[in-house]
C-alpha cells in the first residue's frame, strides 16, 4: 500500500477505483479528481490495482508520490473489480464516495450541488445520475440505453432533480446496475455492510441492489456524471460470453441471498429480481458459446428453483402474469 490508510482529515468525497491495465487514463482521472478543489471539495482517491501487467503499477506509485490523499493498493493476484472495489471501500474517508471506472471519463462538475443537496438533507443516501456512452474506436457519444432514459425521464418527471423512496422510485432497481453513476453516503452504507459481488462478470449486480434498498431516500439527478467508454473489439468484460459469463448466476445468487435474509423487501421487490434475471438471461443466451448452452440452462433452473410461490403468485395476480409465464415456462421444460 502506498500512502497510509485512514488519513486524517475531512474529506468531502472518496474515489473509489479497481484498476486493471489502465495506464493510459490514472493520470486523467487522477487531475479530474484532484481538480475537483477548485469546486470546494477535498477529495481522497482510492485506487486498487487487480494485478496489471502495464505500467499501472508505477504510475500508481507516482501519483501516490505527488497526492498525499491517493492511496494506492498493489495487488498480486487478478480477482475482478468487485473485490477490488471491496478492498479499497474500507479505506474511504469521505463523507461520500463514488466507485469509478479507471477507464471511464468523469463529469465531477456536478458532484458539488450533489453533496450540498444531500448535506441539506441527511436521509437521503444515494444520488443517482445519468450518464452517456462513448464508442471509443469512433469517439462517437450516445444518450443512456434506452429503457434507462426511459425509467429516468418517467422518474424526473420533467424535472432536473426529484427525491424518493425506493418504494416509489422501484424502476431504478431495473436500471442498468453500473456502479459509478451513484454517489452514496459513506457512514451509512458502511454501517450496513454494502459491498460489490465476488465475481468477474456482474459483480456490480449487489452493489446496485444494496445501493437502492438499503437507502432511505434517494435523489434523482439528470445530470450526466459519467461518460462510459466502450472499447473496440468487445475487450469490456461485457462482452465475455465464455464459461465466464457462467458466473452471472453465482451474482444473481448472491444478490438473491440479500433479498432472503430480508423477507420484507424480497416480498415487496422480488419481481423486479426476478425480472432482471429473466431479462439477463435473454441478453446472453443468444451469445453464449453454444457449448455452454446445457450448464447455462441447468444454471438458470437452479437459480429459478429458488422462486418462493408466494411470489410467484404475486407476479402472476399483480405485478406481471407474462413474467411469471415465463419463468413457470422455463422451470417446466
Amino acid at each position: 500500500m502506498v500512502n497510509d490508510a485512514q488519513q486524517a482529515g475531512d474529506f468531502d468525497l472518496s474515489v473509489i477505483v479497481p484498476v486493471h491495465n489502465a495506464e493510459r487514463h490514472l493520470e486523467k482521472l487522477a487531475g479530474t479528481v484532484f481538480g475537483l478543489g477548485r469546486k470546494g471539495l477535498r477529495c481522497q482517491m482510492i485506487c486498487v490495482d487487480d494485478a496489471s501487467s502495464d505500467a499501472s503499477p508505477a504510475i500508481l506509485r507516482d501519483l501516490a508520490a505527488t497526492h498525499p490523499d491517493l492511496i494506492a493498493i498493489l495487488g498480486d493476484d487478478n480477482r475482478g473489480a468487485g473485490i477490488a472495489r471491496n478492498e479499497g471501500w474500507p479505506l474511504a474517508s469521505g463523507r461520500y464516495a463514488l466507485f469509478f471506472d479507471a477507464d471511464d471519463i468523469l463529469h465531477g462538475e456536478v458532484l458539488a450541488d450533489a453533496i450540498r443537496d444531500m448535506d441539506a438533507a441527511p436521509d437521503i443516501d444515494l444520488a443517482m445520475f445519468a450518464y452517456r456512452y462513448e464508442r471509443e474506436e469512433t469517439a462517437s457519444f450516445t444518450d443512456m440505453n434506452y429503457d434507462d432514459r426511459k425509467t429516468l425521464d418517467l422518474l424526473l418527471k420533467g424535472q432536473a432533480v426529484e427525491t424518493g423512496r425506493i418504494e416509489d422510485m422501484a424502476g431504478l432497481l431495473t436500471f442498468t446496475n453500473y456502479p459509478w453513476n451513484k454517489l452514496l453516503r459513506t457512514a451509512h452504507y458502511r454501517d450496513r455492510g454494502m459491498r460489490f459481488g465476488r465475481t468477474r462478470v456482474n459483480n456490480d449486480i449487489l452493489g446496485h441492489w444494496h445501493g437502492l434498498l438499503l437507502a432511505r431516500a434517494i435523489m434523482l439527478r439528470d445530470a450526466v456524471l459519467c461518460t462510459h467508454v466502450v472499447h473496440p473489439a468487445g475487450t469490456n468484460l461485457t462482452n465475455a460470453f465464455g464459461a465466464e459469463r457462467l458466473a452471472m448466476f453465482e451474482a444473481l445468487e448472491e444478490t438473491y441471498d440479500f433479498l432472503e435474509a430480508r423477507p420484507v423487501l424480497r416480498r415487496r421487490f422480488a419481481h423486479h429480481f426476478w425480472a432482471l434475471c429473466d431479462r439477463l438471461a435473454g441478453w446472453a443466451r443468444p451469445r453464449l458459446d453454444p457449448a455452454l448452452r446445457i450448464d447455462f440452462e441447468a444454471r438458470y433452473a437452479a437459480l429459478l428453483g429458488r422462486l418462493d410461490l408466494g411470489d410467484l403468485a404475486r407476479m402472476r395476480t399483480r405485478h406481471s402474469p407474462r413474467l411469471a409465464g415465463s419463468l413457470v415456462n422455463h422451470l417446466i421444460r
